[in-house]
């Protein structure tokens, strides 16, 4: 316990530091034009100015922008407030320092709240502090904070409603889901799992009644404004961005050296491929009812496809899996599966942060997958650690000169290191899926695994036309 608590303690301090000295300025300075709308054309508005400006988009549903929009607005109130009546003898560059440090703070309470809030529901559910160590002692966790990403926010409530789901309570556990999908549409993509686990489709209809209609509500005022521009930002932006940094799909892509051949066959294929595993996993996955280990290894193993096999796959992304990853892996007692986790999460991290570090040491561009153009590195570093968070910034740089020939041949070979950074991610979630949802030990388990996967799959086809399959 004692343990546990200083890890929270320590874990705790670096959130802190994250929340308030730096975030991703090339993400934030989009969040920065919703409340630029907000405050020219009004909140209803939010979708429009895509159409005419890409820097204006608006690539999630409504409850990620009203956040942040809310919470930034809040803040850079209170802090003029805070600056007006109590600080008057600082110079103009200690001001700024402080002003850009309170109001990241504030944009950031609500992902920070979402944190504590699901080690709340962590311990209150599982009553084990291991959980919670692991909740704390999460790399994806501290990077979504720093860089500011809605998926603390959305994790939460996947979760509540995945404990929800457990307990029967249908209703709520459909808002819940429903509200997650308003800031990121990933429970989505789990709706199959849902009704594998109920096994009724009258309480699977009442379950997904309560999620469509929270999703609904929250998004009906913007469809109605402009709904050609709400399903060009929601969901068009998505269906044209080429592969991005842990996809599997971007390995192609980096090897061509990003030739737009090769990068329009890999988008014109992803759908199939990914809807090909999505559909095989669906099928070979055993969910008991009412049984919390079963429904949790389906969700994590949905998630860890999703984490590989999707187009865009961003560090962040793993943190979707963590809960049921930690779950799963304490519950087998899979310690190697923990430490690899640890450094499925560094590699994670490292690959877009070697790119952004080695380009502003060497002032050069950096690739943005994203946009599928340069930008210049510096200014987006820079702009990311304004105020007080120049300091790492300096220190950062500093030792990047000391090491200059390494950076640069870090930054000519990074398309390799984007490859090999990758094919370990995908190894160590595939490892993950097959050792703890599928309980592969070996080649003849993988052997079983896929002669009564086909069976089972034969099954299911074959169980619509109401034949049966015999061996």
């Amino acid at each position: 316990m004692r343990k546990t608590l200083r890890d929270i303690i320590i874990s705790t301090i670096i959130l802190i530091v994250a929340a308030a000295l730096v975030w991703n300025y090339y993400d934030i300075s989009i969040f920065l034009n919703w409340v630029k709308i907000y405050n020219e054309l009004g909140l209803l508005n939010l979708y429009t100015m895509y159409r005419y400006n890409q820097s204006y988009r608006v690539v999630y549903l409504p409850l990620a922008p009203l956040t942040f929009i809310a919470f930034y607005s809040l803040g850079e109130k209170t802090t003029n407030i805070i600056l007006n009546n109590t600080i008057s003898s600082l110079t103009p560059e200690y001001t700024e320092y402080i002003k850009l440090t309170l109001i990241r703070i504030f944009s950031k309470l609500p992902l920070v709240l979402m944190v504590y809030l699901t080690a709340y529901l962590l311990y209150k559910k599982e009553r084990n502090y291991e959980i919670i160590k692991w909740w704390f002692y999460n790399i994806p966790l501290i990077l979504a904070v720093a860089t500011y990403q809605f998926d603390p926010i959305m994790v939460f409530f996947l979760l509540l409603g995945t404990y929800l789901l457990l307990e029967d309570k249908l209703l709520y556990a459909g808002i819940s889901w429903g509200i997650g999908s308003a800031i990121k549409q990933v429970p989505i993509i789990l709706l199959p799992i849902v009704y594998m686990y109920l096994r009724d489709r009258s309480k699977f209809t009442k379950f997904l009644l309560s999620f469509a209609l929270t999703i609904l509500i929250i998004s009906l005022p913007f469809m109605l404004v402009d709904p050609v521009s709400f399903i060009n930002n929601a969901l068009g932006f998505h269906g044209d961005r080429p592969p991005q940094y842990l996809s599997v799909f971007n390995i192609p892509v980096l090897l061509s050296g990003r030739d737009p051949q090769v990068t329009n066959t890999v988008i014109n294929i992803w759908p199939y491929v990914f809807s090909l595993i999505y559909i095989l996993i669906l099928l070979t996955l055993k969910i008991k009812p009412r049984d919390k280990d079963s429904l949790f290894k389906s969700i994590l193993a949905i998630l860890l496809i999703f984490t590989v096999f999707n187009k865009v796959v961003n560090p962040n992304y793993l943190l979707w899996t963590y809960p049921y990853a930690i779950y799963v892996l304490l519950k087998n007692r899979d310690e190697r599966g923990l430490k690899l986790l640890i450094i499925a999460s560094i590699i994670a991290m490292s690959w877009p942060g070697i790119c952004f570090y080695t380009a502003a040491v060497l002032n050069k561009p950096v690739y943005i997958e994203e946009e599928m153009k340069y930008y210049d590195a510096r200014t987006l570093v820079e702009k990311s650690f304004q105020g007080y968070g120049r300091i790492l910034l300096q220190l950062a740089l500093t030792i990047g000169y000391m090491i200059k020939p390494v950076i640069q041949f870090i930054y000519d070979n990074l398309n390799i290191i984007g490859v090999i950074l990758i094919s370990s991610y995908t190894s160590i979630m595939i490892y993950v899926l097959f050792y703890n949802v599928y309980d592969i030990r070996g080649f003849n388990d993988l052997k079983i695994k896929v002669i009564n996967g086909i069976k089972h799959i034969k099954n299911v086809i074959l169980a619509k036309t109401g034949k049966c399959y015999q061996k």
